[in-house]
Protein backbone atom coordinates (compact mmCIF):
# COMPACT_ATOMS: atom_id res chain seq x y z
CA UNK A 1 0.00 0.00 0.00
CA UNK A 2 1.02 3.44 -0.83
CA UNK A 3 -1.26 5.86 -0.23
CA UNK A 4 -4.16 6.77 2.05
CA UNK A 5 -6.83 9.52 2.14
CA UNK A 6 -10.13 9.92 4.14
CA UNK A 7 -13.01 12.73 3.02
CA UNK A 8 -14.91 12.03 6.16
CA UNK A 9 -15.00 10.14 9.48
CA UNK A 10 -16.58 6.59 7.88
CA UNK A 11 -14.61 6.44 4.81
CA UNK A 12 -11.09 5.19 4.23
CA UNK A 13 -9.13 5.52 0.95
CA UNK A 14 -5.81 3.17 0.49
CA UNK A 15 -3.74 3.07 -3.07
CA UNK A 16 -2.04 -0.32 -3.94
CA UNK A 17 1.10 -0.29 -6.30
CA UNK A 18 0.79 -3.23 -7.18
CA UNK A 19 -2.60 -3.52 -7.76
CA UNK A 20 -2.69 0.45 -9.24
CA UNK A 21 -5.71 0.94 -7.54
CA UNK A 22 -7.53 2.40 -4.57
CA UNK A 23 -9.58 0.46 -2.22
CA UNK A 24 -12.27 1.98 -0.30
CA UNK A 25 -12.98 0.98 3.23
CA UNK A 26 -15.90 1.62 5.49
CA UNK A 27 -14.85 2.65 9.29
CA UNK A 28 -14.67 2.13 12.10
CA UNK A 29 -14.92 -1.42 12.24
CA UNK A 30 -13.17 -2.59 9.29
CA UNK A 31 -14.12 -6.19 7.84
CA UNK A 32 -13.22 -6.07 3.93
CA UNK A 33 -12.80 -3.37 1.18
CA UNK A 34 -14.45 -2.37 -2.07
CA UNK A 35 -12.43 -1.66 -5.42
CA UNK A 36 -12.59 2.27 -5.66
CA UNK A 37 -11.01 3.65 -8.82
CA UNK A 38 -8.77 1.03 -11.17
CA UNK A 39 -5.83 3.68 -12.76
CA UNK A 40 -5.79 2.72 -16.13
CA UNK A 41 -2.69 3.87 -18.72
CA UNK A 42 -0.32 2.43 -15.67
CA UNK A 43 -0.22 5.11 -13.55
CA UNK A 44 2.41 3.79 -10.74
CA UNK A 45 0.88 4.75 -8.25
CA UNK A 46 2.26 6.86 -5.30
CA UNK A 47 0.02 8.65 -2.73
CA UNK A 48 -3.54 9.88 -3.00
CA UNK A 49 -5.40 12.24 -2.54
CA UNK A 50 -9.62 13.03 -2.53
CA UNK A 51 -11.72 15.73 -3.78
CA UNK A 52 -15.52 16.27 -1.95
CA UNK A 53 -17.29 14.76 -5.38
CA UNK A 54 -15.22 11.51 -5.20
CA UNK A 55 -12.45 11.58 -7.45
CA UNK A 56 -8.97 10.64 -6.78
CA UNK A 57 -5.49 12.94 -7.66
CA UNK A 58 -2.87 10.37 -7.54
CA UNK A 59 0.88 11.18 -7.99
CA UNK A 60 2.41 8.80 -9.93
CA UNK A 61 6.56 7.71 -11.38
CA UNK A 62 5.20 9.23 -15.41
CA UNK A 63 7.42 11.86 -16.08
CA UNK A 64 5.63 13.41 -18.35
CA UNK A 65 2.42 13.85 -15.68
CA UNK A 66 3.25 13.02 -12.03
CA UNK A 67 -0.25 14.21 -11.10
CA UNK A 68 -3.21 12.75 -12.80
CA UNK A 69 -7.08 12.78 -11.36
CA UNK A 70 -9.59 9.71 -11.85
CA UNK A 71 -13.29 9.51 -11.83
CA UNK A 72 -15.01 7.05 -10.50
CA UNK A 73 -15.81 5.13 -13.87
CA UNK A 74 -11.66 4.61 -14.10
CA UNK A 75 -11.40 7.60 -16.39
CA UNK A 76 -8.81 10.23 -15.94
CA UNK A 77 -10.11 13.90 -16.08
CA UNK A 78 -6.86 15.58 -15.47
CA UNK A 79 -3.34 16.17 -14.59
CA UNK A 80 -0.64 18.44 -13.57
CA UNK A 81 2.89 18.17 -15.88
CA UNK A 82 5.96 18.15 -15.16
CA UNK A 83 6.48 21.85 -16.17
CA UNK A 84 4.36 22.54 -12.96
CA UNK A 85 5.60 19.86 -10.66
CA UNK A 86 8.32 18.06 -11.59
CA UNK A 87 8.25 14.84 -9.26
CA UNK A 88 5.14 13.66 -6.72
CA UNK A 89 5.27 11.82 -4.53
CA UNK A 90 3.10 12.58 -0.87
CA UNK A 91 -0.13 14.28 -1.64
CA UNK A 92 -2.94 15.84 -0.01
CA UNK A 93 -6.06 18.34 0.06
CA UNK A 94 -7.25 20.80 2.12
CA UNK A 95 -10.68 22.30 2.91
CA UNK A 96 -10.09 25.05 1.13
CA UNK A 97 -9.27 23.33 -2.08
CA UNK A 98 -5.58 23.25 -2.01
CA UNK A 99 -3.31 20.79 -3.37
CA UNK A 100 -0.26 19.72 -1.57
CA UNK A 101 2.42 17.94 -3.42
CA UNK A 102 5.95 16.82 -1.98
CA UNK A 103 8.68 16.60 -3.72
CA UNK A 104 11.54 14.52 -2.68
CA UNK A 105 13.55 15.30 -5.60
CA UNK A 106 14.07 18.73 -5.07
CA UNK A 107 13.16 19.16 -1.60
CA UNK A 108 10.55 21.38 -1.67
CA UNK A 109 6.46 21.16 -1.29
CA UNK A 110 4.07 22.60 -3.65
CA UNK A 111 1.00 24.08 -2.65
CA UNK A 112 -2.05 24.43 -5.99
CA UNK A 113 -5.10 26.19 -6.10
CA UNK A 114 -7.46 23.76 -7.71
CA UNK A 115 -10.37 26.52 -6.88
CA UNK A 116 -8.83 28.51 -10.14
CA UNK A 117 -9.55 25.15 -12.10
CA UNK A 118 -6.68 23.69 -13.51
CA UNK A 119 -5.89 22.05 -16.44
CA UNK A 120 -2.31 20.87 -17.27
CA UNK A 121 -0.42 23.50 -16.44
CA UNK A 122 -3.30 26.22 -17.16
CA UNK A 123 -1.15 27.33 -20.22
CA UNK A 124 -1.23 26.20 -23.67
CA UNK A 125 0.33 22.97 -23.83
CA UNK A 126 1.96 21.57 -26.79
CA UNK A 127 0.55 17.75 -27.14
CA UNK A 128 3.06 15.54 -26.43
CA UNK A 129 3.21 11.41 -26.05
CA UNK A 130 5.47 9.06 -24.36
CA UNK A 131 5.71 5.75 -24.46
CA UNK A 132 6.28 3.25 -20.85
CA UNK A 133 8.85 1.50 -22.74
CA UNK A 134 10.51 1.65 -25.72
CA UNK A 135 11.45 -0.88 -27.13
CA UNK A 136 8.88 -2.57 -25.39
CA UNK A 137 7.84 -6.36 -24.56
CA UNK A 138 3.94 -7.61 -24.07
CA UNK A 139 2.63 -4.28 -23.46
CA UNK A 140 3.28 -0.83 -23.36
CA UNK A 141 1.22 2.07 -22.19
CA UNK A 142 0.87 5.28 -24.22
CA UNK A 143 0.25 8.77 -22.44
CA UNK A 144 -0.01 11.93 -23.59
CA UNK A 145 -0.56 15.77 -22.31
CA UNK A 146 -1.88 18.68 -24.24
CA UNK A 147 -4.59 17.11 -26.01
CA UNK A 148 -8.42 17.18 -25.54
CA UNK A 149 -11.79 15.29 -24.89
CA UNK A 150 -12.49 14.71 -28.41
CA UNK A 151 -8.95 13.05 -29.20
CA UNK A 152 -8.61 9.51 -30.61
CA UNK A 153 -5.78 7.40 -30.66
CA UNK A 154 -4.53 5.13 -34.22
CA UNK A 155 -1.90 1.90 -33.83
CA UNK A 156 -0.50 1.30 -37.59
CA UNK A 157 1.72 -1.87 -38.27
CA UNK A 158 5.20 -0.12 -40.46
CA UNK A 159 3.16 -1.09 -43.84
CA UNK A 160 0.47 1.33 -42.61
CA UNK A 161 -2.24 -1.28 -41.60
CA UNK A 162 -4.57 -0.27 -38.97
CA UNK A 163 -4.04 -2.74 -35.58
CA UNK A 164 -6.43 -0.87 -33.23
CA UNK A 165 -7.87 2.86 -32.67
CA UNK A 166 -9.56 3.74 -29.63
CA UNK A 167 -10.72 6.99 -28.04
CA UNK A 168 -7.55 9.02 -25.85
CA UNK A 169 -8.10 9.91 -22.63
CA UNK A 170 -4.66 11.00 -22.07
CA UNK A 171 -3.42 7.20 -21.87
CA UNK A 172 -4.21 3.96 -24.04
CA UNK A 173 -2.50 0.03 -23.21
CA UNK A 174 -1.00 -1.61 -26.05
CA UNK A 175 -0.35 -5.00 -26.35
CA UNK A 176 -1.25 -8.56 -25.26
CA UNK A 177 -4.81 -8.54 -26.73
CA UNK A 178 -3.58 -7.24 -29.61
CA UNK A 179 -1.86 -10.09 -30.78
CA UNK A 180 1.18 -7.74 -31.84
CA UNK A 181 4.26 -9.40 -33.71
CA UNK A 182 8.03 -8.11 -33.93
CA UNK A 183 8.25 -4.75 -35.18
CA UNK A 184 7.72 -1.36 -35.58
CA UNK A 185 4.45 0.29 -34.86
CA UNK A 186 3.15 3.98 -35.35
CA UNK A 187 0.85 5.16 -32.70
CA UNK A 188 -1.09 8.54 -33.77
CA UNK A 189 -3.09 10.46 -31.57
CA UNK A 190 -5.40 13.37 -33.59
CA UNK A 191 -7.31 16.04 -31.28
CA UNK A 192 -10.94 17.11 -31.64
CA UNK A 193 -9.06 20.30 -33.43
CA UNK A 194 -7.66 18.31 -36.18
CA UNK A 195 -3.90 18.61 -34.98
CA UNK A 196 -2.12 15.06 -34.07
CA UNK A 197 1.34 13.31 -32.69
CA UNK A 198 2.84 10.58 -33.94
CA UNK A 199 5.36 8.45 -31.63
CA UNK A 200 7.38 5.75 -32.72
CA UNK A 201 6.87 2.15 -31.22
CA UNK A 202 9.36 -1.06 -31.49
CA UNK A 203 7.93 -4.33 -30.42
CA UNK A 204 10.49 -7.11 -29.41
Amino acid sequence: MTGLAANNATRLYVSSRTQNRTYRYTAPGITGRISYIYYSGGSQTRDIAITTNGNIWVATDLAVMPLRLYNTSNVMIDNIPAGLVPYARGVTMDESGYLWVSDIVNDKIYKIDLTEGIEGSGENITPCLQASSNPFAGQVTITGIGFDSQSTISIYDIRGNLVSSDSFFGSYVLGDSDDLSQGVYFARVRCGSGSESVLKLMCL
